[in-house]
């Protein structure tokens, strides 16, 4: 295979994930309201005033040129051949991919279903452990775990609290959040110990730095910067802001007065 064909075929891939991408935002676009605009409070109908507009023009610009890029590919011999096909189906079955896969299931558990039903600190303590061992140990094992551990109270969250009315009715999920915080640091320990290795420094102090990580955030975001923080009535924040409200604060305040 010469140079150029290989920079074709490169360009046929590129091509199709322009085109994908840029489908999947003109479709996400196209619920913005197009002829229904917003200009300084005033509601409008001018389609230029639309939130969408510029969306719209950035990727159809994106899509036009996945496509030319398409065409050319496949003019100059790029299109794929059964040999590529197998070489891409030998790369999606390597352990790289299937730990890049791993990662990114983790943090579509932790943004769609965790954050907004389980208490912040515990489920990003969770996510912070698992991606800790899951990657810091170089085993696809140890990311399989992880990966599991994390579905495990993200899918339970997602049966049983579905609709937004849901979400900070009940603690069972923060309680088995909880539950599988403890269980991965157990089974982490364990299972590095079977595999012939003793925990590093890093993964001596993972649980730790785990924790004080979201506590020292969400103490910043909600007392310090004064920021909304997700799920104010989870398992652990609550209490968090209790003690700040009937507590620290009044002791600061007669602290101050003296």
């Amino acid at each position: 295979m010469n140079e150029r064909t290989r920079l074709r075929q490169q360009d046929f891939w590129t091509a199709l994930t322009l085109i994908a991408v840029s489908g999947f935002f003109l479709f996400k676009t196209s619920e913005i309201p197009f002829f229904q605009a917003n200009a300084a409070g005033v509601e409008s109908g001018r389609w230029y005033n639309s939130a969408a507009l510029v969306p719209y023009g950035i990727f159809a610009a994106i899509l036009l040129l996945g496509v030319m890029l398409l065409v050319t590919a496949i003019r100059q011999g790029g299109t794929p051949d059964a040999g590529q096909f197998r070489s891409v189906v030998a790369w999606m079955r390597s352990d790289s991919v299937q730990r890049m896969a791993a990662g990114a299931l983790v943090m579509l558990a932790y943004i769609f279903a965790l954050v907004p039903r389980v208490d912040f600190i515990l489920s990003s303590a969770l996510v912070l452990l698992a991606l800790i061992y899951g990657f810091h140990e170089t085993r696809l094992r140890a990311t399989r775990i992880a990966l599991l551990v994390v579905l495990v109270p993200s899918v339970y969250a997602l049966a049983a609290h579905l609709p937004r009315s849901e979400w900070n009715a009940h603690h069972d999920d923060d309680w088995l959040t909880l539950a599988a915080f403890v269980a991965l640091t157990l089974v982490m320990y364990v299972e590095i110990r079977r595999a012939g290795r003793r925990p590093d420094a890093y993964l001596k102090i993972a649980p730790v730095i785990a924790v004080a990580v979201p506590i020292l955030l969400i103490i910043a975001m909600a007392f310090g910067f004064r920021q909304n923080v997700p799920n104010r009535t989870g398992l652990v924040f609550q209490k968090i802001e209790y003690h700040y409200y009937v507590t620290i604060k009044p002791w600061l305040a007669g602290k101050d007065g003296r």
